[in-house]
């Protein structure tokens, strides 16, 4: 059963999330991806959130446990802090990058404001809902399944 480990990034009232054009499909997820066979999820969503972003995490809480359908049937979304950066940018070595330059399933990080977040048309409406609800009255202290 693969993993995958996500990132909640919340930054000047702005909530970093991944848009993706699969296939014609347009939407938005958080960013994050596969956990690798001998990784922690910690270590996970610290690499995925580097890949995908260049940003570096200091800090993350595990706030829900989503089941999900397959490639990703259990998803592991953390609420991370960052170090101080410049900006965001898909590292030209990361799997998004080469589908980028291959002109097929699109990758773009952004920042959307917070109030914009529950509009999105997101990948996963449990978590979509749980995340606008949390940017209203904070994140749970405990893990949460979805």
């Amino acid at each position: 059963m693969a993993k995958a480990a996500r990132a909640i990034i919340i930054e000047d009232g702005k909530l970093l999330v991944m848009f993706r054009n699969k296939e014609g499909s347009k939407y938005y997820t958080l960013v994050g991806g596969r956990v690798g066979d001998d990784e922690s999820l910690e270590k996970a969503v610290t690499r995925e959130v580097k890949e995908e972003t260049g940003l570096d995490v200091t800090n993350g809480r595990l706030v829900y446990i989503e089941e999900h359908a397959a490639p990703y049937n259990e998803q592991y979304i953390y609420v991370c802090e960052i170090a101080p950066h410049a900006g965001i940018n898909l590292q030209e070595y990361s799997e998004e990058a080469m589908l980028n330059r291959l002109n097929t399933n699109i990758h773009e990080p952004q920042w959307v404001q917070k109030e914009a977040f529950g509009r999105l048309p997101f990948r996963t409406p449990q978590l979509q809902e749980a995340i606008v609800k949390a940017l209203k009255k904070g994140f749970p202290k405990e893990p949460v399944k979805l």
